[in-house]
């Protein structure tokens, strides 16, 4: 039986997509022939499988999960987003050290949606990508992992906070001894701000820099061999918002606050 449910659920799109869109709640026929960009011909045979087994039902000439259909869409949803994240940047995901990720939070990965993979340019190699500089300021609050050291950063933080934006910043060792040895007086006046927290981890994370705000996901790993090749991932969805506040918390429950 649980191998013809799987066929019935993943071996047709128009089946999957009839599941997804009635996530959403009951559906007329005609609604899902226009939602789905479907004919009437190609939709019914492929409902009826659907009713035949137990995955909807039929009210008159509308549509609606059934309990198990409701149980099986909300467990294939994220396998479906996390396939959807990894498809469309495949040739990034591949090289990505993930090791610093939680399992429970990694395990999420397809809440961060419609992902922007920002590769760099050689002749702005240490300027932040405008999707970024045109939110930043705009944020309600920052809240910033580095295990990446950023010339910019210290100025940047510090003149968040200026404004009155809550920033908390987690860093490693190493990024803090560069910001407190090479940009002292700026990291003197971030944490001279009561809206501000500044934190220093010594866990090993294939992680590079999270930076987590209200209103997107800026987020950068280690490749496998270690090293920082300057690629970014942005996000701007919801769930990938929520996501990343999880991990930051992650970082910050470990460690101690320095001020």
């Amino acid at each position: 039986m649980s191998n013809s449910l799987i066929d019935i659920i993943f071996n047709s799109e128009k089946r999957k997509n009839v599941l997804l869109l009635l996530v959403e709640g009951e559906k007329s026929r005609e609604e899902i022939k226009t939602s789905l960009n479907v004919t009437s011909t190609a939709l019914i045979p492929q409902i009826k499988k659907l009713k035949e087994h137990g995955l909807v039902i039929q009210n008159g000439d509308h549509y609606v999960l059934t309990n198990m259909g409701k149980v099986l869409v909300a467990n294939m949803l994220p396998l479906l987003n996390a396939v959807e994240v990894f498809e469309e940047n495949s040739h990034y995901w591949k090289n990505r050290d993930l090791s610093g990720i939680p399992e429970p939070i990694l395990k999420r990965l397809g809440e961060l949606g419609n992902c922007v993979i920002i590769e760099p340019d050689l002749n702005y190699l240490f300027e932040f990508p405008k999707e970024f500089t045109e939110n930043i300021h705009k944020a309600s609050y920052v809240m910033a992992f580095n295990a990446y050291f950023h010339p910019e950063y210290p100025a940047l933080y510090s003149s968040l906070a200026e404004k009155g934006i809550p920033v908390s910043l987690v860093t490693t060792n190493s990024v803090h001894e560069r910001m407190e040895n090479d940009y002292n007086e700026e990291m003197m006046k971030f944490t001279g701000y009561d809206n501000t927290e500044f934190f220093v981890s010594d866990e090993i994370t294939g992680l590079a820099t999270l930076i987590s705000t209200d209103r997107f996901l800026f987020l950068c790993f280690f490749n496998k061999q270690g090293q920082y090749d300057h690629t970014i991932l942005m996000s701007f969805d919801s769930n990938a918002l929520q996501w990343s506040k999880e991990l930051f918390s992650h970082f910050k429950d470990k460690v101690q606050n320095l001020f």
